[in-house]
Parts: structure tokens; sequence; C-alpha cells
């Protein structure tokens, strides 16, 4: 996710540059690296809850105003204090009763709404359009839910109704007010399919709201759909991705724009995307708890989701592979390092056999050594191998979009210094004892249950290979330099002898065995 959001914000610097990129690559970019922080904007809007639920006393306009927060929030939120100023005084009830009708629609629940429609008192005049507007969307979205032709035709019999009464409440408010004639040239345009004529209002429109706004994403999704009539695929997708934008940037759960956008990355082929996606938009539909709206993400969702698990088990089959060639060539640094030791060792008895002879062990002496800078040499590169094939498997499976990654290269990791400790005492069997010994009483080090090293010692141990650089041993280790130093320091400055020597008496350690 991490290196996905760095390119994100690579991409987004290149558009505001210059937009070199297509547009709809541009917004894609854009949003992958906004659904990356959609964290951040949903606790935004939650602490801008919070901080107006504690302001005490609470008028019935800030009760409103908070309920209006929670509508594409939470659902149950936005139902509890939408109820709540069922018991207000005038208009505050009547503004409560078009909100529950609203969240109605949004979370499916039409019987509810039309319970309300009975029970609402007679709406005033400048409540008339909202509240007509409101009845009408309900019974468009029953029509489009149901899948029971005769109930549809019922369902969009009466919203045609509301929706004739709705255009006349306009037509007479429309003289005095602009934002009521635009939306009802807009309505009437959208109904005659006529997108030609809609687009340059929806063009209004969206001059009159403030841009990546939850009323932007409400138009700019509105203007999708113009372009859905007028066949242009394209421009349809990216009104889709800014309506989306906006709603994340908002930190908007109720979400109309995301899952398509999601089902487009789908067809497309972009399989990465589609599911990071449609993951985000599951996870809003559950926290903004609409069944329709999560049964309807879910379904996309698992169809996603099987096709890109499928791509990551491509990519765990090359890894299997990848890990028997590790496996493989662990097994011939292990022959190869147990050949170095068995050599030492029979090179030792020689020695001990021919010491009567002055010249002779002086030569046998020269062969010792060449074998022990030879012992170290393979364990060195054993170290080195192992490293490398550890951080090969993890950038494998950062690759493959495992999420455990981290997780992963700790294991190793830890397998490597168990490996490293075990292998490295095989040859150096006191070197614990010996290291302990050059240090001062109360400094002395005893590893951890399960473990034969602690990391100083292992720090030492490569120094007694002859490994005495803190970049070279931080690489090997996974560790930061400074951390290497600083240990360096810390062990010498507990030396028994002469600190400066101390580095010296560990590489001669190595002549002990």
């Amino acid at each position: 996710m991490h290196k996905r959001f760095i390119l994100s914000a690579i991409f987004s610097v290149t558009v505001l540059a210059g937009w070199s990129m297509s547009t709809l690559d541009s917004l894609l970019t854009i949003l992958d690296s906004e659904v990356a922080k959609s964290p951040f904007y949903i606790a935004a809007h939650q602490a801008r809850i919070d901080s107006m639920r504690a302001i005490k006393p609470q008028s019935r306009a800030l009760q409103l105003q908070i309920a209006r927060e929670y509508q594409f929030f939470q659902s149950d939120s936005a139902n509890a204090w939408f109820l709540k100023l069922l018991e207000a005084e005038e208009p505050y009830r009547s503004q409560a009763y078009i909100g529950l009708v609203e969240l109605s629609s949004s979370i499916g629940k039409y019987g509810d709404g039309l319970t309300l429609i009975s029970e609402a008192p007679e709406m005033h005049d400048s409540l008339r359009v909202n509240w007509l507007e409101a009845i009408w969307r309900l019974h468009t979205e029953a029509a489009a839910r149901t899948g029971i032709p005769k109930i549809r035709e019922q369902w969009l019999a009466t919203a045609r109704v509301y929706y004739d009464s709705l255009l006349y409440e306009m037509d007479q408010l429309a003289p005095h007010n602009t934002s009521i004639r635009l939306r009802r040239e807009m309505l009437a345009a959208t109904d005659a399919h006529d997108p030609k004529a809609a687009l340059p209002i929806n063009d209004t429109i969206l001059s009159r709201v403030k841009e990546w706004s939850h009323p932007y994403a409400i138009e700019a999704y509105s203007r999708a759909m113009l372009y859905e009539q007028a066949g242009k695929d394209r421009k349809r997708i990216e009104w889709l991705t800014r309506s989306a934008i906006a709603d994340v940037r908002c930190g908007i759960t109720d979400n109309g724009s995301s899952w398509l956008v999601a089902k487009e990355c789908y067809e497309s082929g972009d399989l990465e995307r589609a599911y990071h996606f449609s993951e985000y938009s599951l996870t809003n539909a559950s926290f903004f708890n609409a069944p329709t709206r999560y049964i309807q993400t879910f379904a996309l969702g698992h169809e996603i989701s099987g096709s890109y698990e499928q791509r990551l088990h491509s990519y765990y089959v090359r890894l299997v592979f990848a890990l028997g060639a590790l496996v493989f060539a662990l097994v011939i640094v292990a022959v190869v390092t147990l050949y170095a030791f068995r050599q030492n060792k029979r090179l030792h008895n020689l020695n001990r056999e021919m010491q009567q002879f002055n010249e002779q062990q002086q030569a046998v002496n020269r062969q010792l050594k060449a074998a022990n800078k030879v012992k170290e040499q393979y364990i060195c590169r054993y170290l080195e191998v192992y490293n490398d094939y550890i951080r090969r498997l993890t950038t494998m499976a950062r690759k493959a979009g495992e999420k455990d990654s981290s997780a992963f290269m700790d294991r190793e990791m830890e397998n490597f210094y168990r490996s490293f400790d075990d292998t490295f005492l095989s040859l150096y069997g006191n070197f614990v004892q010996d290291f302990n010994a050059l240090l001062k009483p109360e400094a002395r080090l005893t590893p951890k249950p399960g473990e034969r090293m602690t990391m100083e010692m292992r720090i030492f141990a490569l120094i007694l290979l002859g490994i005495d650089s803190s970049a070279r041993i931080a690489e090997l280790l996974c560790y930061s330099p400074n951390t290497i130093s600083n240990y360096r320091v810390k062990i010498k400055n507990n030396a028994l002898g002469n600190r400066d020597d101390f580095e010296r008496q560990i590489r001669s350690l190595a002549t002990r065995y």
C-alpha cells in the first residue's frame, strides 16, 4: 500500500504540472492516493460531528445539522437524530421528515418511507420542492430495486405523479430562484434523454458548487449518467472517478461512485485497482449500514476478489519455485561448509602429529591459516546467499500483494539468525565464553532462552570472520549502520582491557580453534 501511495503522489504531481498523462489515468491515480488516505478523511468527518455534539445546550438547528452530517456517513445515527427532531417545532419537524424519507431511499427501507409520507404534516411552501423530490426519488429507487415487473410499474406510475407535482412546484419558484430553475431544467432534460441540452445546465450547476465537496460529488455523478446517455463511455468513467474522489475527500461512506469505478477497472483488466476500490466500497457500505448498498457492492467484490486470488495463487506458485531454488542453494553451501570444516579438522590432526618437525610444522600452520580463510569465506558467502534470498523472497511477496510481507521477513530473519548461530558455533564452539571473558564481569551477556547468541555476539562474530565494516554488518544482519556502530561502541566501552585493542583480540580468537 505504501508503495502504491508513493507512486500515486508522483503521478499526482505530474497531473498538476501539466496533465501529461490522459485525464482518466490521472484521475484514477489520484483516486488511488485518496483511497489510501480514506481512514484520515473518515476520522476527520467523525471529529467534526463529535465537536458539534459536544456543544451544550444543543439548538434545534444544530441537531438538524448533526443529522445531516450523519445522513451520508452512518445511517443508524442519522435515523436516531432525525427521529429526535420529529418532536420539534416547525420547520425542523418537517425537515426531519424529509431527511428520513431520503434516508429510507438510501438504505432501501421503502416501506418505512411510505409510512413516513403518510404521517408527515403539510409542508410549508419553502420545503415542498425538497419534500416532493424526496418522495419521487423514494419511488424511483424502489422501482429500480424490485425484480417484479408489475410492482415496478406501480412504483414508476406513482413516481411519475410526484414528478409532475415536483415540476409544477419548481415552475412556481423558478422565476425567483435560480437554483430551482436550474434543477427544473436539468430534470426535464434528463427525463427527455437529451444529454446535449442537459450538459450545459450541468456545467452551470457545477460552477456554483465548491469543487470536491459533497454537492460536487452528486453533480459529477449526474454528469456521468448524462455521458452514459450520450454514449461517451470514457467521459462517463472520468466523471464517476471525480465523484468518487470527492466522496473520499469528504469522508462520505454512502458511496455510489467508487464501486462503479471498481467495476470499470475490473472489466478493463486493471485487477489490482478493482480489488482495492471494491474493498474500500464494501468497507464503507458496512460502516454506513445500508443493506441494499452492501449487497450491491458485495456481489461485485466477491467476483473481483476471486479473480484477484487467482492472480495471487500464480505469484505463490512462482514463490514456491524460488523457495525450492533457495533450499537447493543452501544445501550446496552447507555441503561446502561441512567439507571445509572436515578439511580444517584433518589439518589440525596433521599438525599435532608433526610437531617435532619445525620446518614441517610451519608448513602445516600455513595450510591451517589458508584453510581458516577458506572457512571464513564460505561462512561469509553462506550468509550473503541466505540474506540475499530472504530479501528476494520478501520483494516477491510484496509484488504479489502479500499483506504480511513484513511478518514474512521477520520469520525468515529469525530462521537466519538461528542458522547463523548454529553454523558459527559449530565451528567456534567456545566463542560465547571467550567473548564474555574479554568483558567486565558486570557487562557480560547471556543469550535469551531459545537463542545461542545475542545480537552483540553476532556482530563481533562477523568481525572475527574479517567483516569489520558497520555498513556491511548492518546489511547482513538487517540492521541500520548507526545501530551496529552503537553496539560496537557500547561493547568496547565495557572491555576488560584496552578498548582500542578489543576488536584485535576478537579477531585473534580465530587462531584458537
